[in-house]
């Protein structure tokens, strides 16, 4: 259904911008034989900088595009945010932006109950694990958000898994939810899920799928708090 669908609004977009299947080939550097295949529906969607010119070129939403290929409209979101940031550090003239709420971000998002405080450093229940976080303020309830790309993970009882984070528990890969470079993961853990990002490269070098047990970590510093204080 996807490679139908993405390959529909390709052939559309592409008619209602007077082009010929040879110009867009020209144009994006992508096989003709290759794209026409695309078009009918017999290849999957190109890569993601393949994508990224088709859009361009073309006049199409790159969210639709991928949501079309078959890609969660959620993740996609949650990549272009995350890319926006990155730009924006980069580039001082670029306005750092962020969504009201991003989706993959509002599922790691959790209120918690500090159980242990040391100055900023707390200790809180995340579903039946302990996590360490940073806090600055005195409330016993907070607000954690765990940004899907801050998340390391590692196949358990690999070496790697000797990493520095305050954080590391194990958990189970749910779904692997493929994006041409990138991957998106949803961990399931002891009473809590969580969403990851990873380049597709590096999910397939550890041979990661649905099913396989992994080491999470999280270094306490990229875990966003803030307090939820009673009306």
């Amino acid at each position: 259904m996807g490679k139908a669908r993405f390959g529909e609004m390709i052939k559309r977009a592409r008619v209602d911008a007077g082009f010929s299947l040879r110009e867009v080939a020209a144009e994006t550097g992508i096989d003709f034989t290759r794209l026409s295949r695309i078009e009918h529906g017999s290849r999957p969607a190109p890569g993601l900088s393949e994508i990224r010119i088709l859009a361009d070129l073309l006049n199409l939403d790159m969210v639709d595009l991928f949501v079309a290929a078959g890609t969660s409209r959620e993740v996609m979101e949650h990549l272009l945010w995350s890319e926006r940031l990155h730009v924006a550090e980069t580039h001082p003239r670029v306005r750092p932006y962020r969504p009201d709420g991003s989706p993959l971000l509002s599922k790691n998002t959790f209120h918690v109950r500090v159980l242990e405080r040391e100055g900023a450093r707390c200790r809180v229940a995340l579903g039946k694990e302990l996590l360490t976080v940073l806090s600055f303020s005195t409330v016993e309830t907070l607000s954690i958000e765990i940004p899907p790309e801050a998340i390391l993970i590692a196949p358990e009882g690999s070496p790697t898994t000797t990493c520095s984070a305050e954080n590391a528990f194990p958990m189970r890969i749910k779904k692997a939810r493929r994006l041409g470079q990138v991957t998106n993961l949803v961990l399931a853990g002891k009473g809590f899920e969580l969403n990851t990002l990873h380049t597709t490269e590096k999910i397939d070098s550890m041979h990661l799928v649905e099913g396989t047990m992994v080491l999470a970590m999280v270094q306490a510093t990229t875990i966003r708090t803030s307090p939820i204080t009673k009306e």
